[in-house]
């Protein structure tokens, strides 16, 4: 676009703008930390009293206390609605040159919130420097009105409003540098894109239009038009099963459709699941809940998101996303010879949500059967059966020794010793000779000493008979 001499800017402001491009284009690429929310000031229900600004998010340095307090003139200024610029995005202008963009406090219903300015004139005074009084003042430390509300930059067409609107309300890249305003590099990548549409044909701009070519080209800005213009959709639908319920540790499919294409889209699901792409998804991407869908044009794409629960119950998936809109901008400039700034947002329309639930049967309950032990009988020992060997008594077997009747005077004839059968009785044979006077010798003696002899004969037969008694129950045992 082009600007009229009486509003173009002193060639050190120029040139210190130039520098930003060029740290945004030779700058290292940073791991982005999630951006700190400045805590919001209490809601008011009166004019504020004087307060202490929070800190735009991401920012990398600690501005002084002069730039963060509101009183005074900042103060009614704040208080009739206007926003109040205070730092920079570095540190390393002075007070009178900031480097855009510029972060300012502003009351959006009752609360102090602290947002990023993005400059739209590339050599145009930001007039965001304040003066040891705190004063807003422009580069050759003037004082400054009211930095107040603006419909817009009215050197910017409708399509160029659009496109900076959605580049204030999604992530894009430069030269793999992703823009936000979650850092410092995230912040100049994000103003040299807006630059790259604001000021495309800025004769200032002549060196860099490669840069906005590779990255913001025609075909890229008629793709987001597109975006910014179709009726945006967002819908939730139960795909698998299309009714009833599932068994604990299967999958639900959900199939999201949208045309909100770019665009980081929060969708969660339901305490104890995950949520994952699948099927043939190739255009979406799903990062912690962010879920990023790629295309153009009006007509919506679908989405399968996949859901699995390990327990019986009701699980939910829910899809919520603030429309692009132009309307979510608040535009405010401080005078002819000053910047428009735009910044995110004035009018934030409600959120749009889409969610669908299933229900998961309950695994049954199962009582664990109670199993009676087997009673098992013990087994009778087998007794091994020893023959019983009838105990036969043992008669000692006593010779029955003949009692032979002495006849005096007959010799009694030696005979072998036997054990014979009883002898019948028969009668005394008489006397043959003398009977003797005395029984103290003689036959008396011979006859004693035959009959002890027998009597010998007769013990030794019982013993040998005992003796083999005893041997023979011996051989038995």
């Amino acid at each position: 676009m082009t600007v009229s001499g009486s509003r173009r800017r002193p060639l050190v402001l120029r040139l210190s703008l130039t520098a930003a491009i060029a740290v945004t284009v030779a700058g290292s690429s940073v791991a982005f930390a999630s951006p700190a929310v400045s805590a919001p000031m209490p809601v008011r229900t009166a004019a504020a009293p004087a307060f202490t600004a929070g800190l735009c998010e991401g920012t990398e340095y600690t501005p002084s206390e002069q730039m963060l307090d509101i009183s005074g003139i900042r103060l009614d200024h704040f208080n009739d609605g206007n926003i109040v610029p205070m730092y920079g995005t570095t540190d390393r202008g002075t007070s009178a040159a900031v480097d855009a963009p510029v972060c300012g406090v502003r009351d959006v219903d009752g609360i102090a919130k602290s947002e990023w300015m993005y400059c739209t004139d590339f050599d145009l005074d930001p007039c965001a420097g304040v003066d040891e009084n705190g004063l807003p003042v422009d580069k050759h430390n003037d004082e400054m009105g009211a930095t107040v509300p603006s419909s817009g930059n009215p050197d910017l067409s409708a399509d160029d409003l659009a496109v900076i609107s959605w580049l204030l309300q999604n992530p894009a890249k430069l030269d793999g540098v992703v823009s936000g305003n979650g850092s410092e590099d995230a912040r100049s990548a994000r103003q040299t894109l807006v630059w790259c549409v604001s000021d495309y044909d800025n004769p200032l701009m002549a060196d860099f239009k490669s840069l906005c070519d590779r990255n913001i080209g025609d075909d890229e800005r008629a793709r987001i038009v597109e975006i910014m213009n179709v009726t945006q959709t967002l819908d939730l639908v139960r795909k698998t099963p299309a009714t009833g319920t599932l068994k604990a540790g299967e999958t639900a499919v959900f199939t999201l459709n949208t045309n909100m294409y770019r665009k980081p889209i929060n969708v969660q699901s339901s305490a104890g699941t995950e949520l994952t792409v699948c099927g043939d998804n190739a255009k979406a991407t799903l990062s912690a809940n962010q879920l990023t869908v790629d295309g153009r044009g009006d007509a919506p794409t679908a989405v399968d998101l996949c859901l699995t629960a390990a327990d019986g119950g009701d699980y939910s998936v829910t899809a919520s996303v603030i429309p692009d809109s132009v309307e979510n901008l608040h535009w405010n400039t401080a005078g002819a010879q000053c910047q428009v700034f735009a910044s995110f947002d004035t009018v934030r329309p409600a959120l749009m949500n889409a969610s669908a639930s299933v229900g998961y049967a309950a695994a049954p309950t199962t009582t664990p059967a109670t199993t009676t032990p087997a009673t098992t009988t013990p087994a009778t020992p087998v007794v091994p059966i020893v023959p019983i060997v009838p105990i036969v008594p043992i008669v000692p077997i006593v010779p029955i020794v003949p009692v032979v009747p002495v006849v005096p005077g007959a010799p009694v004839p030696s005979q072998p010793v036997a054990t014979p059968a009883a002898p019948a009785p028969s009668a005394p044979k008489p006397a043959t000779g003398p009977r003797p006077v005395a029984i103290d010798g003689g036959a008396a003696e011979q006859n004693s000493g035959r009959n002890v002899a027998v009597a010998v004969t007769g013990l030794g037969l019982v013993g040998m008979a005992a003796a083999g008694a005893v041997a023979l129950r011996r051989k038995r045992s």
